[in-house]
């Protein structure tokens, strides 16, 4: 659980001097994933948007692995917050300082991945997605153990967000509903601060998910840093009038990174639950 999954030659836009650093940071801990939580915890403690971690946490991104596919359920943990875009005004990040108290009322678990037929993407996709690449169709997931919870998702049916009852296996995986769905597949990013960079993107701006804003203008991108262990990107378009269109480039749609998740299977699952990693005190095992 120490050894990274790097892409080899690297993509992306990388600096061996940060990676020298992590590997640095890497060596007193017990695993990468203990790792993340240090980064994750000095973000917390830092009220700038230039917090040094970003720095890091880009690095690992752009010498991850993208993988080519993915299947099932993956827990999923926030890593930190970053402004962009019109929000970095001032230079206070303000996503990250409001988390805490926004922690207590997410129902976020992670994230479900399954195979989707072509007519159904084309579909969705008014015909730009051919399933050429292999793709997939992915929802978030939902729990609603407390009753901040229970209200965030009740606030969610009020807003008419499309949402999907847990079959009772998937229930026995901790979560209850999926919303927020999304069509991934492997792509090049879409992030101009991360170069060439190949990724496993999930796309929600299709007009015909009816993701409610302000996600709509949202493209999350992932990559394996470790087996089993992936660093995703929250990327948000900026340039807010430009309408969708998957044919005009993305540098038309100014798209920022405004922070980081991660996506586990179980065995990273278990250290996170022990090292109390994206939990609330109520939260944390006994």
């Amino acid at each position: 659980m120490k050894e990274f999954t790097f892409a080899n030659p690297p993509d992306g836009r990388c600096d061996d001097h940060l990676l020298g650093e992590i590997q640095g940071d890497l060596a007193g801990r017990e695993t990468i994933l203990d790792l993340i939580k240090a980064y994750s915890d000095e973000v917390a403690a830092h009220w700038r948007v230039d917090a040094p971690p970003f720095a890091k946490l880009g690095e690992l991104f752009n010498r991850g692995l993208a993988p080519v596919s993915m299947d099932g359920y993956y827990h999923g943990a926030a890593v930190a917050f970053q402004n962009e875009g019109h929000l970095r005004t001032f230079g206070v990040n303000t996503l990250n300082l409001a988390w805490p108290l926004a922690r207590h009322f997410s129902p976020w678990t992670g994230k479900t991945f399954e195979s989707i037929g072509v007519e159904r993407l084309r579909a969705l996709t008014d015909g730009f997605e051919t399933g050429e690449v292999a793709t997939f169709w992915g929802a978030n997931t939902y729990t609603g153990q407390t009753l901040k919870q229970k209200a965030a998702i009740e606030a969610m049916r009020l807003a008419q967000v499309e949402i999907e009852r847990a079959t009772k296996d998937e229930q026995a995986r901790g979560y209850e509903v999926k919303s927020f769905f999304f069509i991934a597949r492997l792509a090049q990013s879409v992030n101009a601060e991360n170069g060439t960079k190949t990724v496993f993107q999930f796309n929600y701006r299709w007009p015909r998910l009816h993701t409610m804003p302000p996600d709509h203008y949202c493209i999350d991108e992932l990559v394996q840093i470790a087996e089993g262990l992936y660093l995703g990107q929250l990327v948000y378009a900026t340039a807010l009038l430009e309408k969708y269109d998957p044919r005009k480039p993305p540098a038309v749609y100014q798209y920022r990174n405004f922070g980081y998740f991660l996506l586990m299977n179980d065995r990273w699952y278990a250290r996170k639950l022990k090292i109390g990693f994206d939990l609330t005190p109520s939260e944390v095992p006994v």
